[in-house]
């Protein structure tokens, strides 16, 4: 009798962790196929639409790119959803809640990774400079303006400026340009610069919320369905 129950435990034990593996396979392949996917969106994004010379800087402004979130984040819900059903009813939906909650600021960063990387690059090509030469370049050049540098400097440089200097030479024109820039502003409108510059970073802050609302939303609303669907 006893034999009978150990061994039916030991069973149970198996058949959770072969559905446990199988969980962990399936949303491991699907955070992986959705960041690929933002990554190449991103490149093909900075290629061929940021680049347009009437709209390529009002598109990178507006972070365009970034409308593939409700599809990426649609999918990632969606499957973390429906993997809950290699789980326990309950320790599926807590556990999938969790990783979310956690992947989908990730997934949703990986656009300004990409993005600074891309620029990091660029700037080592147009100056002949080592990636870690250009990079030291970059950071500097972040720190005179935002105070920060990586990663996080870029992501607040762009949520003021969506235009990024590519040459050195250009960074530290930029001071001069920027001048020139806003007394044509104040010329033509009779608005004075500094105005001009806090409603410009007010309204990019503003759609970056927004998209940030909107990939929560859309994940939520199809982690929900998949749910749903398996009945967890």
């Amino acid at each position: 009798m006893l034999l009978v129950i150990y061994s039916q435990r030991i069973s149970i034990f198996f058949i959770f962790l072969l559905k446990l593996s199988i969980y962990i396979f399936c949303t491991s392949f699907i955070v992986s196929i959705i960041i690929s996917a933002k990554i190449i969106s991103v490149k093909l994004a900075d290629k061929f639409l940021y680049s347009l010379i009437v709209f390529g800087n009002f598109l990178r402004g507006i972070e365009i790119v970034e409308i593939f979130n409700i599809i990426a984040l649609a999918v990632v819900g969606m499957g973390f959803g429906l993997a809950t059903v290699f789980l326990p009813k309950y320790l599926g939906r807590y556990v999938s809640s969790i990783l979310l909650i956690i992947l989908v600021p990730i997934i949703f960063i990986t656009t300004q990774v990409v993005r600074y990387d891309i620029w990091v690059e660029q700037v080592a090509q147009n100056d002949n400079l080592s990636l870690s030469q250009a990079e030291l370049v970059a950071n500097s050049f972040l720190n005179q303006r935002v105070g920060n540098n990586g990663i996080y400097g870029f992501y607040l440089y762009t949520a003021k400026f969506p235009i990024l200097p590519e040459k050195e030479l250009q960074m530290n024109d930029l001071n001069r340009l920027e001048k020139s820039v806003n007394s044509k502003f104040v010329r033509l409108i009779g608005v004075p610069p500094g105005v001009i510059s806090w409603a410009m970073s007010l309204c990019f802050w503003v759609i970056r919320i927004f998209y940030f609302v909107v990939a929560v939303v859309t994940t939520v609303v199809h982690f929900t369905e998949g749910l749903r669907i398996v009945k967890c």
